[in-house]
């Protein structure tokens, strides 16, 4: 059973690293962070990048060496997590400093990078912000009791307007003559499925060419952490010529070129807009054409910037 390498204290580890022999001092950060600020003298070693044990062997081809690892905080755990690759890899002599970059700065620790020439996209533009059509996307599911679809749909147009750095209104368009499916590899069984759901059973389209969200409200939900939902999206879906509010949750924030971005799934009911078709809430004795009700929808949006 591999043991869990020993943490070492930040006096300690200033101390060792003045010290004639100082330790392999390994910074287990994206390398943008590390470039930004590190502590002195340390190498860098991504440990979410998938070479990561490869860029070791570069640094520390010894596995016998002794290795001082450090991530962002005592809270983070990219530390450990290099610790249990490395151990697992063979390498006998690991240390963790597991109050990292955060503890080492509190003491006043110094630092080395280039924090100078780093450009802040932290909130984004005030402005209005055309949607970038060509990265933007939604991709549905349908489902039954046994089988599911799905596929994707295109935006026609879009735009979301920021006002003292709050996102305040936005709406998009999207083209229901662009829905395919990727899931079905027969070229003949796929386009009998798209014509069916253009068709007045699903979706009407050469009725409803298209479809609109009119957004009205973003919340930000307070103590969110990066990778899960910080916003409650509110608004209006007008589909099939009926409009009916919802909301969902959301991932909105600035990408690291500036622009916008928005990552939200949701489940509709698609019966609110009068899409029967199998509905087992508004049909009888549907056998093998029974259809679930909610349709789940992934909704991507990119921006062009302000």
């Amino acid at each position: 059973m591999q043991q869990t390498p020993p943490q070492i204290s930040r006096e300690e580890l200033a101390s060792r690293l003045s010290g004639p022999n100082p330790p392999l001092l390994i910074d287990v950060l994206p390398d943008e962070v590390y470039e930004t600020a590190h502590l002195p003298g340390a190498k860098n070693a991504c440990v979410f990048k998938v070479t990561f044990l490869e860029d070791m062997k570069q640094l520390a081809p010894d596995r016998s060496s002794l290795l001082v690892l450090y991530g962002s905080s005592s809270r983070d755990l990219a530390c450990a997590t290099a610790a249990e690759k490395l151990s697992a890899a063979g390498y006998t002599q690991l240390v963790r400093y597991q109050g990292g970059f955060e503890d080492w700065c509190a003491a006043g620790g110094s630092t080395e990078g280039k924090p100078a020439g780093r450009k802040s996209t932290s909130t984004p533009l005030d402005g209005r912000h055309r949607i970038d059509l060509q990265r933007s996307r939604i991709e549905w599911v349908g489902r039954n009791l046994l089988n599911r679809h799905f596929g994707t749909l295109k935006l026609r147009a879009g735009e979301i307007e920021v006002r003292k750095t709050r996102i305040d209104r936005g709406k998009f368009t999207v083209d229901m003559d662009s829905i395919e499916n990727v899931d079905i590899e027969d070229s003949t069984m796929r386009k009998l499925l798209i014509a069916h759901l253009k068709a007045d059973d699903f979706f009407d389209v050469e009725r409803f060419p298209t479809a609109e969200f009119q957004l009205s409200k973003i919340t930000t939900l307070e103590g969110a952490k990066p990778g899960n939902p910080n916003s409650e999206v509110c608004g209006t879906l007008t589909l099939k010529g009926v409009s009916n509010d919802i909301a969902f949750p959301a991932i909105v924030a600035p990408t690291p070129d500036g622009l916008l971005a928005m990552d939200a799934h949701l489940d509709v009911d698609r019966t609110r807009w009068n899409v029967r078709y199998g509905s087992g809430k508004l049909y009888e004795k549907l056998g093998k054409h029974l259809v679930n009700d909610e349709i789940s929808l992934g909704l991507k949006l990119v921006t062009l910037g302000a």
